[in-house]
């Protein structure tokens, strides 16, 4: 997609469907998606038993999260390394994993750089 396809989709809000993949694709619970995704886990059920369409806000969230995989798969060149590193903890990032810090714009810029450093052979 364009950048301009991605903001209008974010705009929109992303299909719940969203959640359930990025749960199963990093192995995830109710309440780390959930927190992810800046809910209750009673709101997250709701959302996922009425197919709701998710706020720009957590849509913005998990577009951050999947191009930081995108490109981490691209980099490590296997889907599995790829979701190993997004999700484990990383000393490079204070001790958090990219996944927890895509939660926030400045968060996901810090793990981009780290990722970018790993595919450059940069110190990170």
């Amino acid at each position: 997609m364009t950048e301009r396809e991605r903001i209008s989709r974010i705009r929109s809000g992303f299909a719940t469907t969203w959640i359930l993949a990025t749960k199963t694709a990093f192995d995830l619970d109710e309440s780390a998606i959930a927190s992810f995704a800046d809910m209750s886990v009673r709101t997250l059920g709701q959302r996922l038993n009425r197919a709701t369409l998710l706020a720009p806000s957590a849509s913005e969230r998990f577009d951050r999260l999947a191009q930081l995989a995108l490109l981490s798969e691209n980099i490590f060149e296997a889907r599995a390394a790829a979701e190993d590193w997004i999700a484990a903890p990383n000393d490079s990032l204070g001790g958090k994993s990219p996944f927890l810090l895509c939660r926030t714009e400045l968060g996901g810029r810090q793990a981009y750089r780290v990722l970018r450093a790993i595919e450059w052979g940069g110190s990170v």
